[in-house]
């Protein structure tokens, strides 16, 4: 069980965006949860002066000093940047949320890293930086939008017919969906698998075998 983790605001430099809607984690929760999520490839934190654009700030550019980040497996950067939402709320509250979350990312990483990384100035512009915020709100469409309709689907049929109204499967590069989803291309059967995984992650949660 983790300990109870407070978001707070970022040290801002200047911005076009509003500051109010940023949240990050102090150092000392940084540190802290470095160590508890060893095990899924976080490697170290460290801080950084951040400088670009993502879903956390509806791409905008954005500037902040001091940012707490994670080191990832194989050198890619995390930031703890987060939406002033819900759904990363949720993030400390829910234990499975942050295994989810790291199976999520590497599924983006090897499958549409265009979607999970963003690009930054400054510093970190040599770096493959992950977007912390698009990572989590999927999350969320997984975790507590499709979580229980797909628990009541029978079959890859119904699953199918119920993907062409929801679309929950990310399909194309970018932000552009290519089709529906087709289990004969590997992205999208492993994307589906992913999913199945993180529902079962969070049914384990609430005492569901």
């Amino acid at each position: 069980m983790m300990r109870k983790i407070n978001t707070i605001p970022p040290v801002h430099t200047n911005s076009t965006y509003n500051q109010e809607d940023c949240l990050t984690v102090s150092i000392d929760d940084c540190a802290y949860l470095t160590e508890q999520f060893s095990r899924y490839g976080v490697e170290e934190y460290r801080l950084f002066r951040y400088e670009g654009s993502g879903y956390v700030t509806r791409y905008m550019t954005h500037r902040l000093e001091f940012l707490p980040c994670w080191e990832y497996k194989d050198g890619y950067i995390v930031p703890l940047l987060f939406r002033d939402m819900p759904d990363t709320k949720k993030m400390f509250e829910e234990a499975f949320r942050w295994p989810a979350f790291f199976k999520l990312l590497d599924w983006y990483l090897a499958y549409r890293p265009e979607k999970a990384l963003i690009p930054v100035h400054g510093p970190l512009q040599d770096r493959r930086v992950v977007d912390t915020a698009y990572l989590i709100f999927r999350l969320s469409e997984i975790c507590d939008g499709a979580a229980f309709p797909i628990g009541h689907l029978n079959n890859l049929s119904e699953f199918e017919q119920w993907n062409q109204i929801f679309h929950l499967i990310d399909t194309g590069k970018y932000f552009r969906r290519r089709k529906d989803f087709d289990p004969t291309q590997l992205d999208d059967l492993t994307q589906l698998e992913v999913v199945i995984a993180i529902i079962k992650m969070r049914y384990q949660q609430e005492g569901y075998s």
